[in-house]
């Protein structure tokens, strides 16, 4: 078995943001609501000009 420190090492963020799923499904929501948002408004903005009949 490996060495054990007594449990005085402290968890690494990355783990404790692992371990907390509805922190991950809301940062999955905001990251897609904004990369959205930002890829329809380029696209509005190249939009070309419309013609009226």
């Amino acid at each position: 078995m490996g060495k054990h420190d007594g449990g005085n090492s402290e968890v690494p963020w990355q783990q404790r943001v692992f371990d907390q799923p509805f922190l991950l499904l809301a940062a999955g929501l905001i990251v897609m609501f904004g990369f959205y948002t930002i890829w329809g408004l380029v696209e509005l903005l190249n939009l070309p000009a419309g013609t009226l009949p």
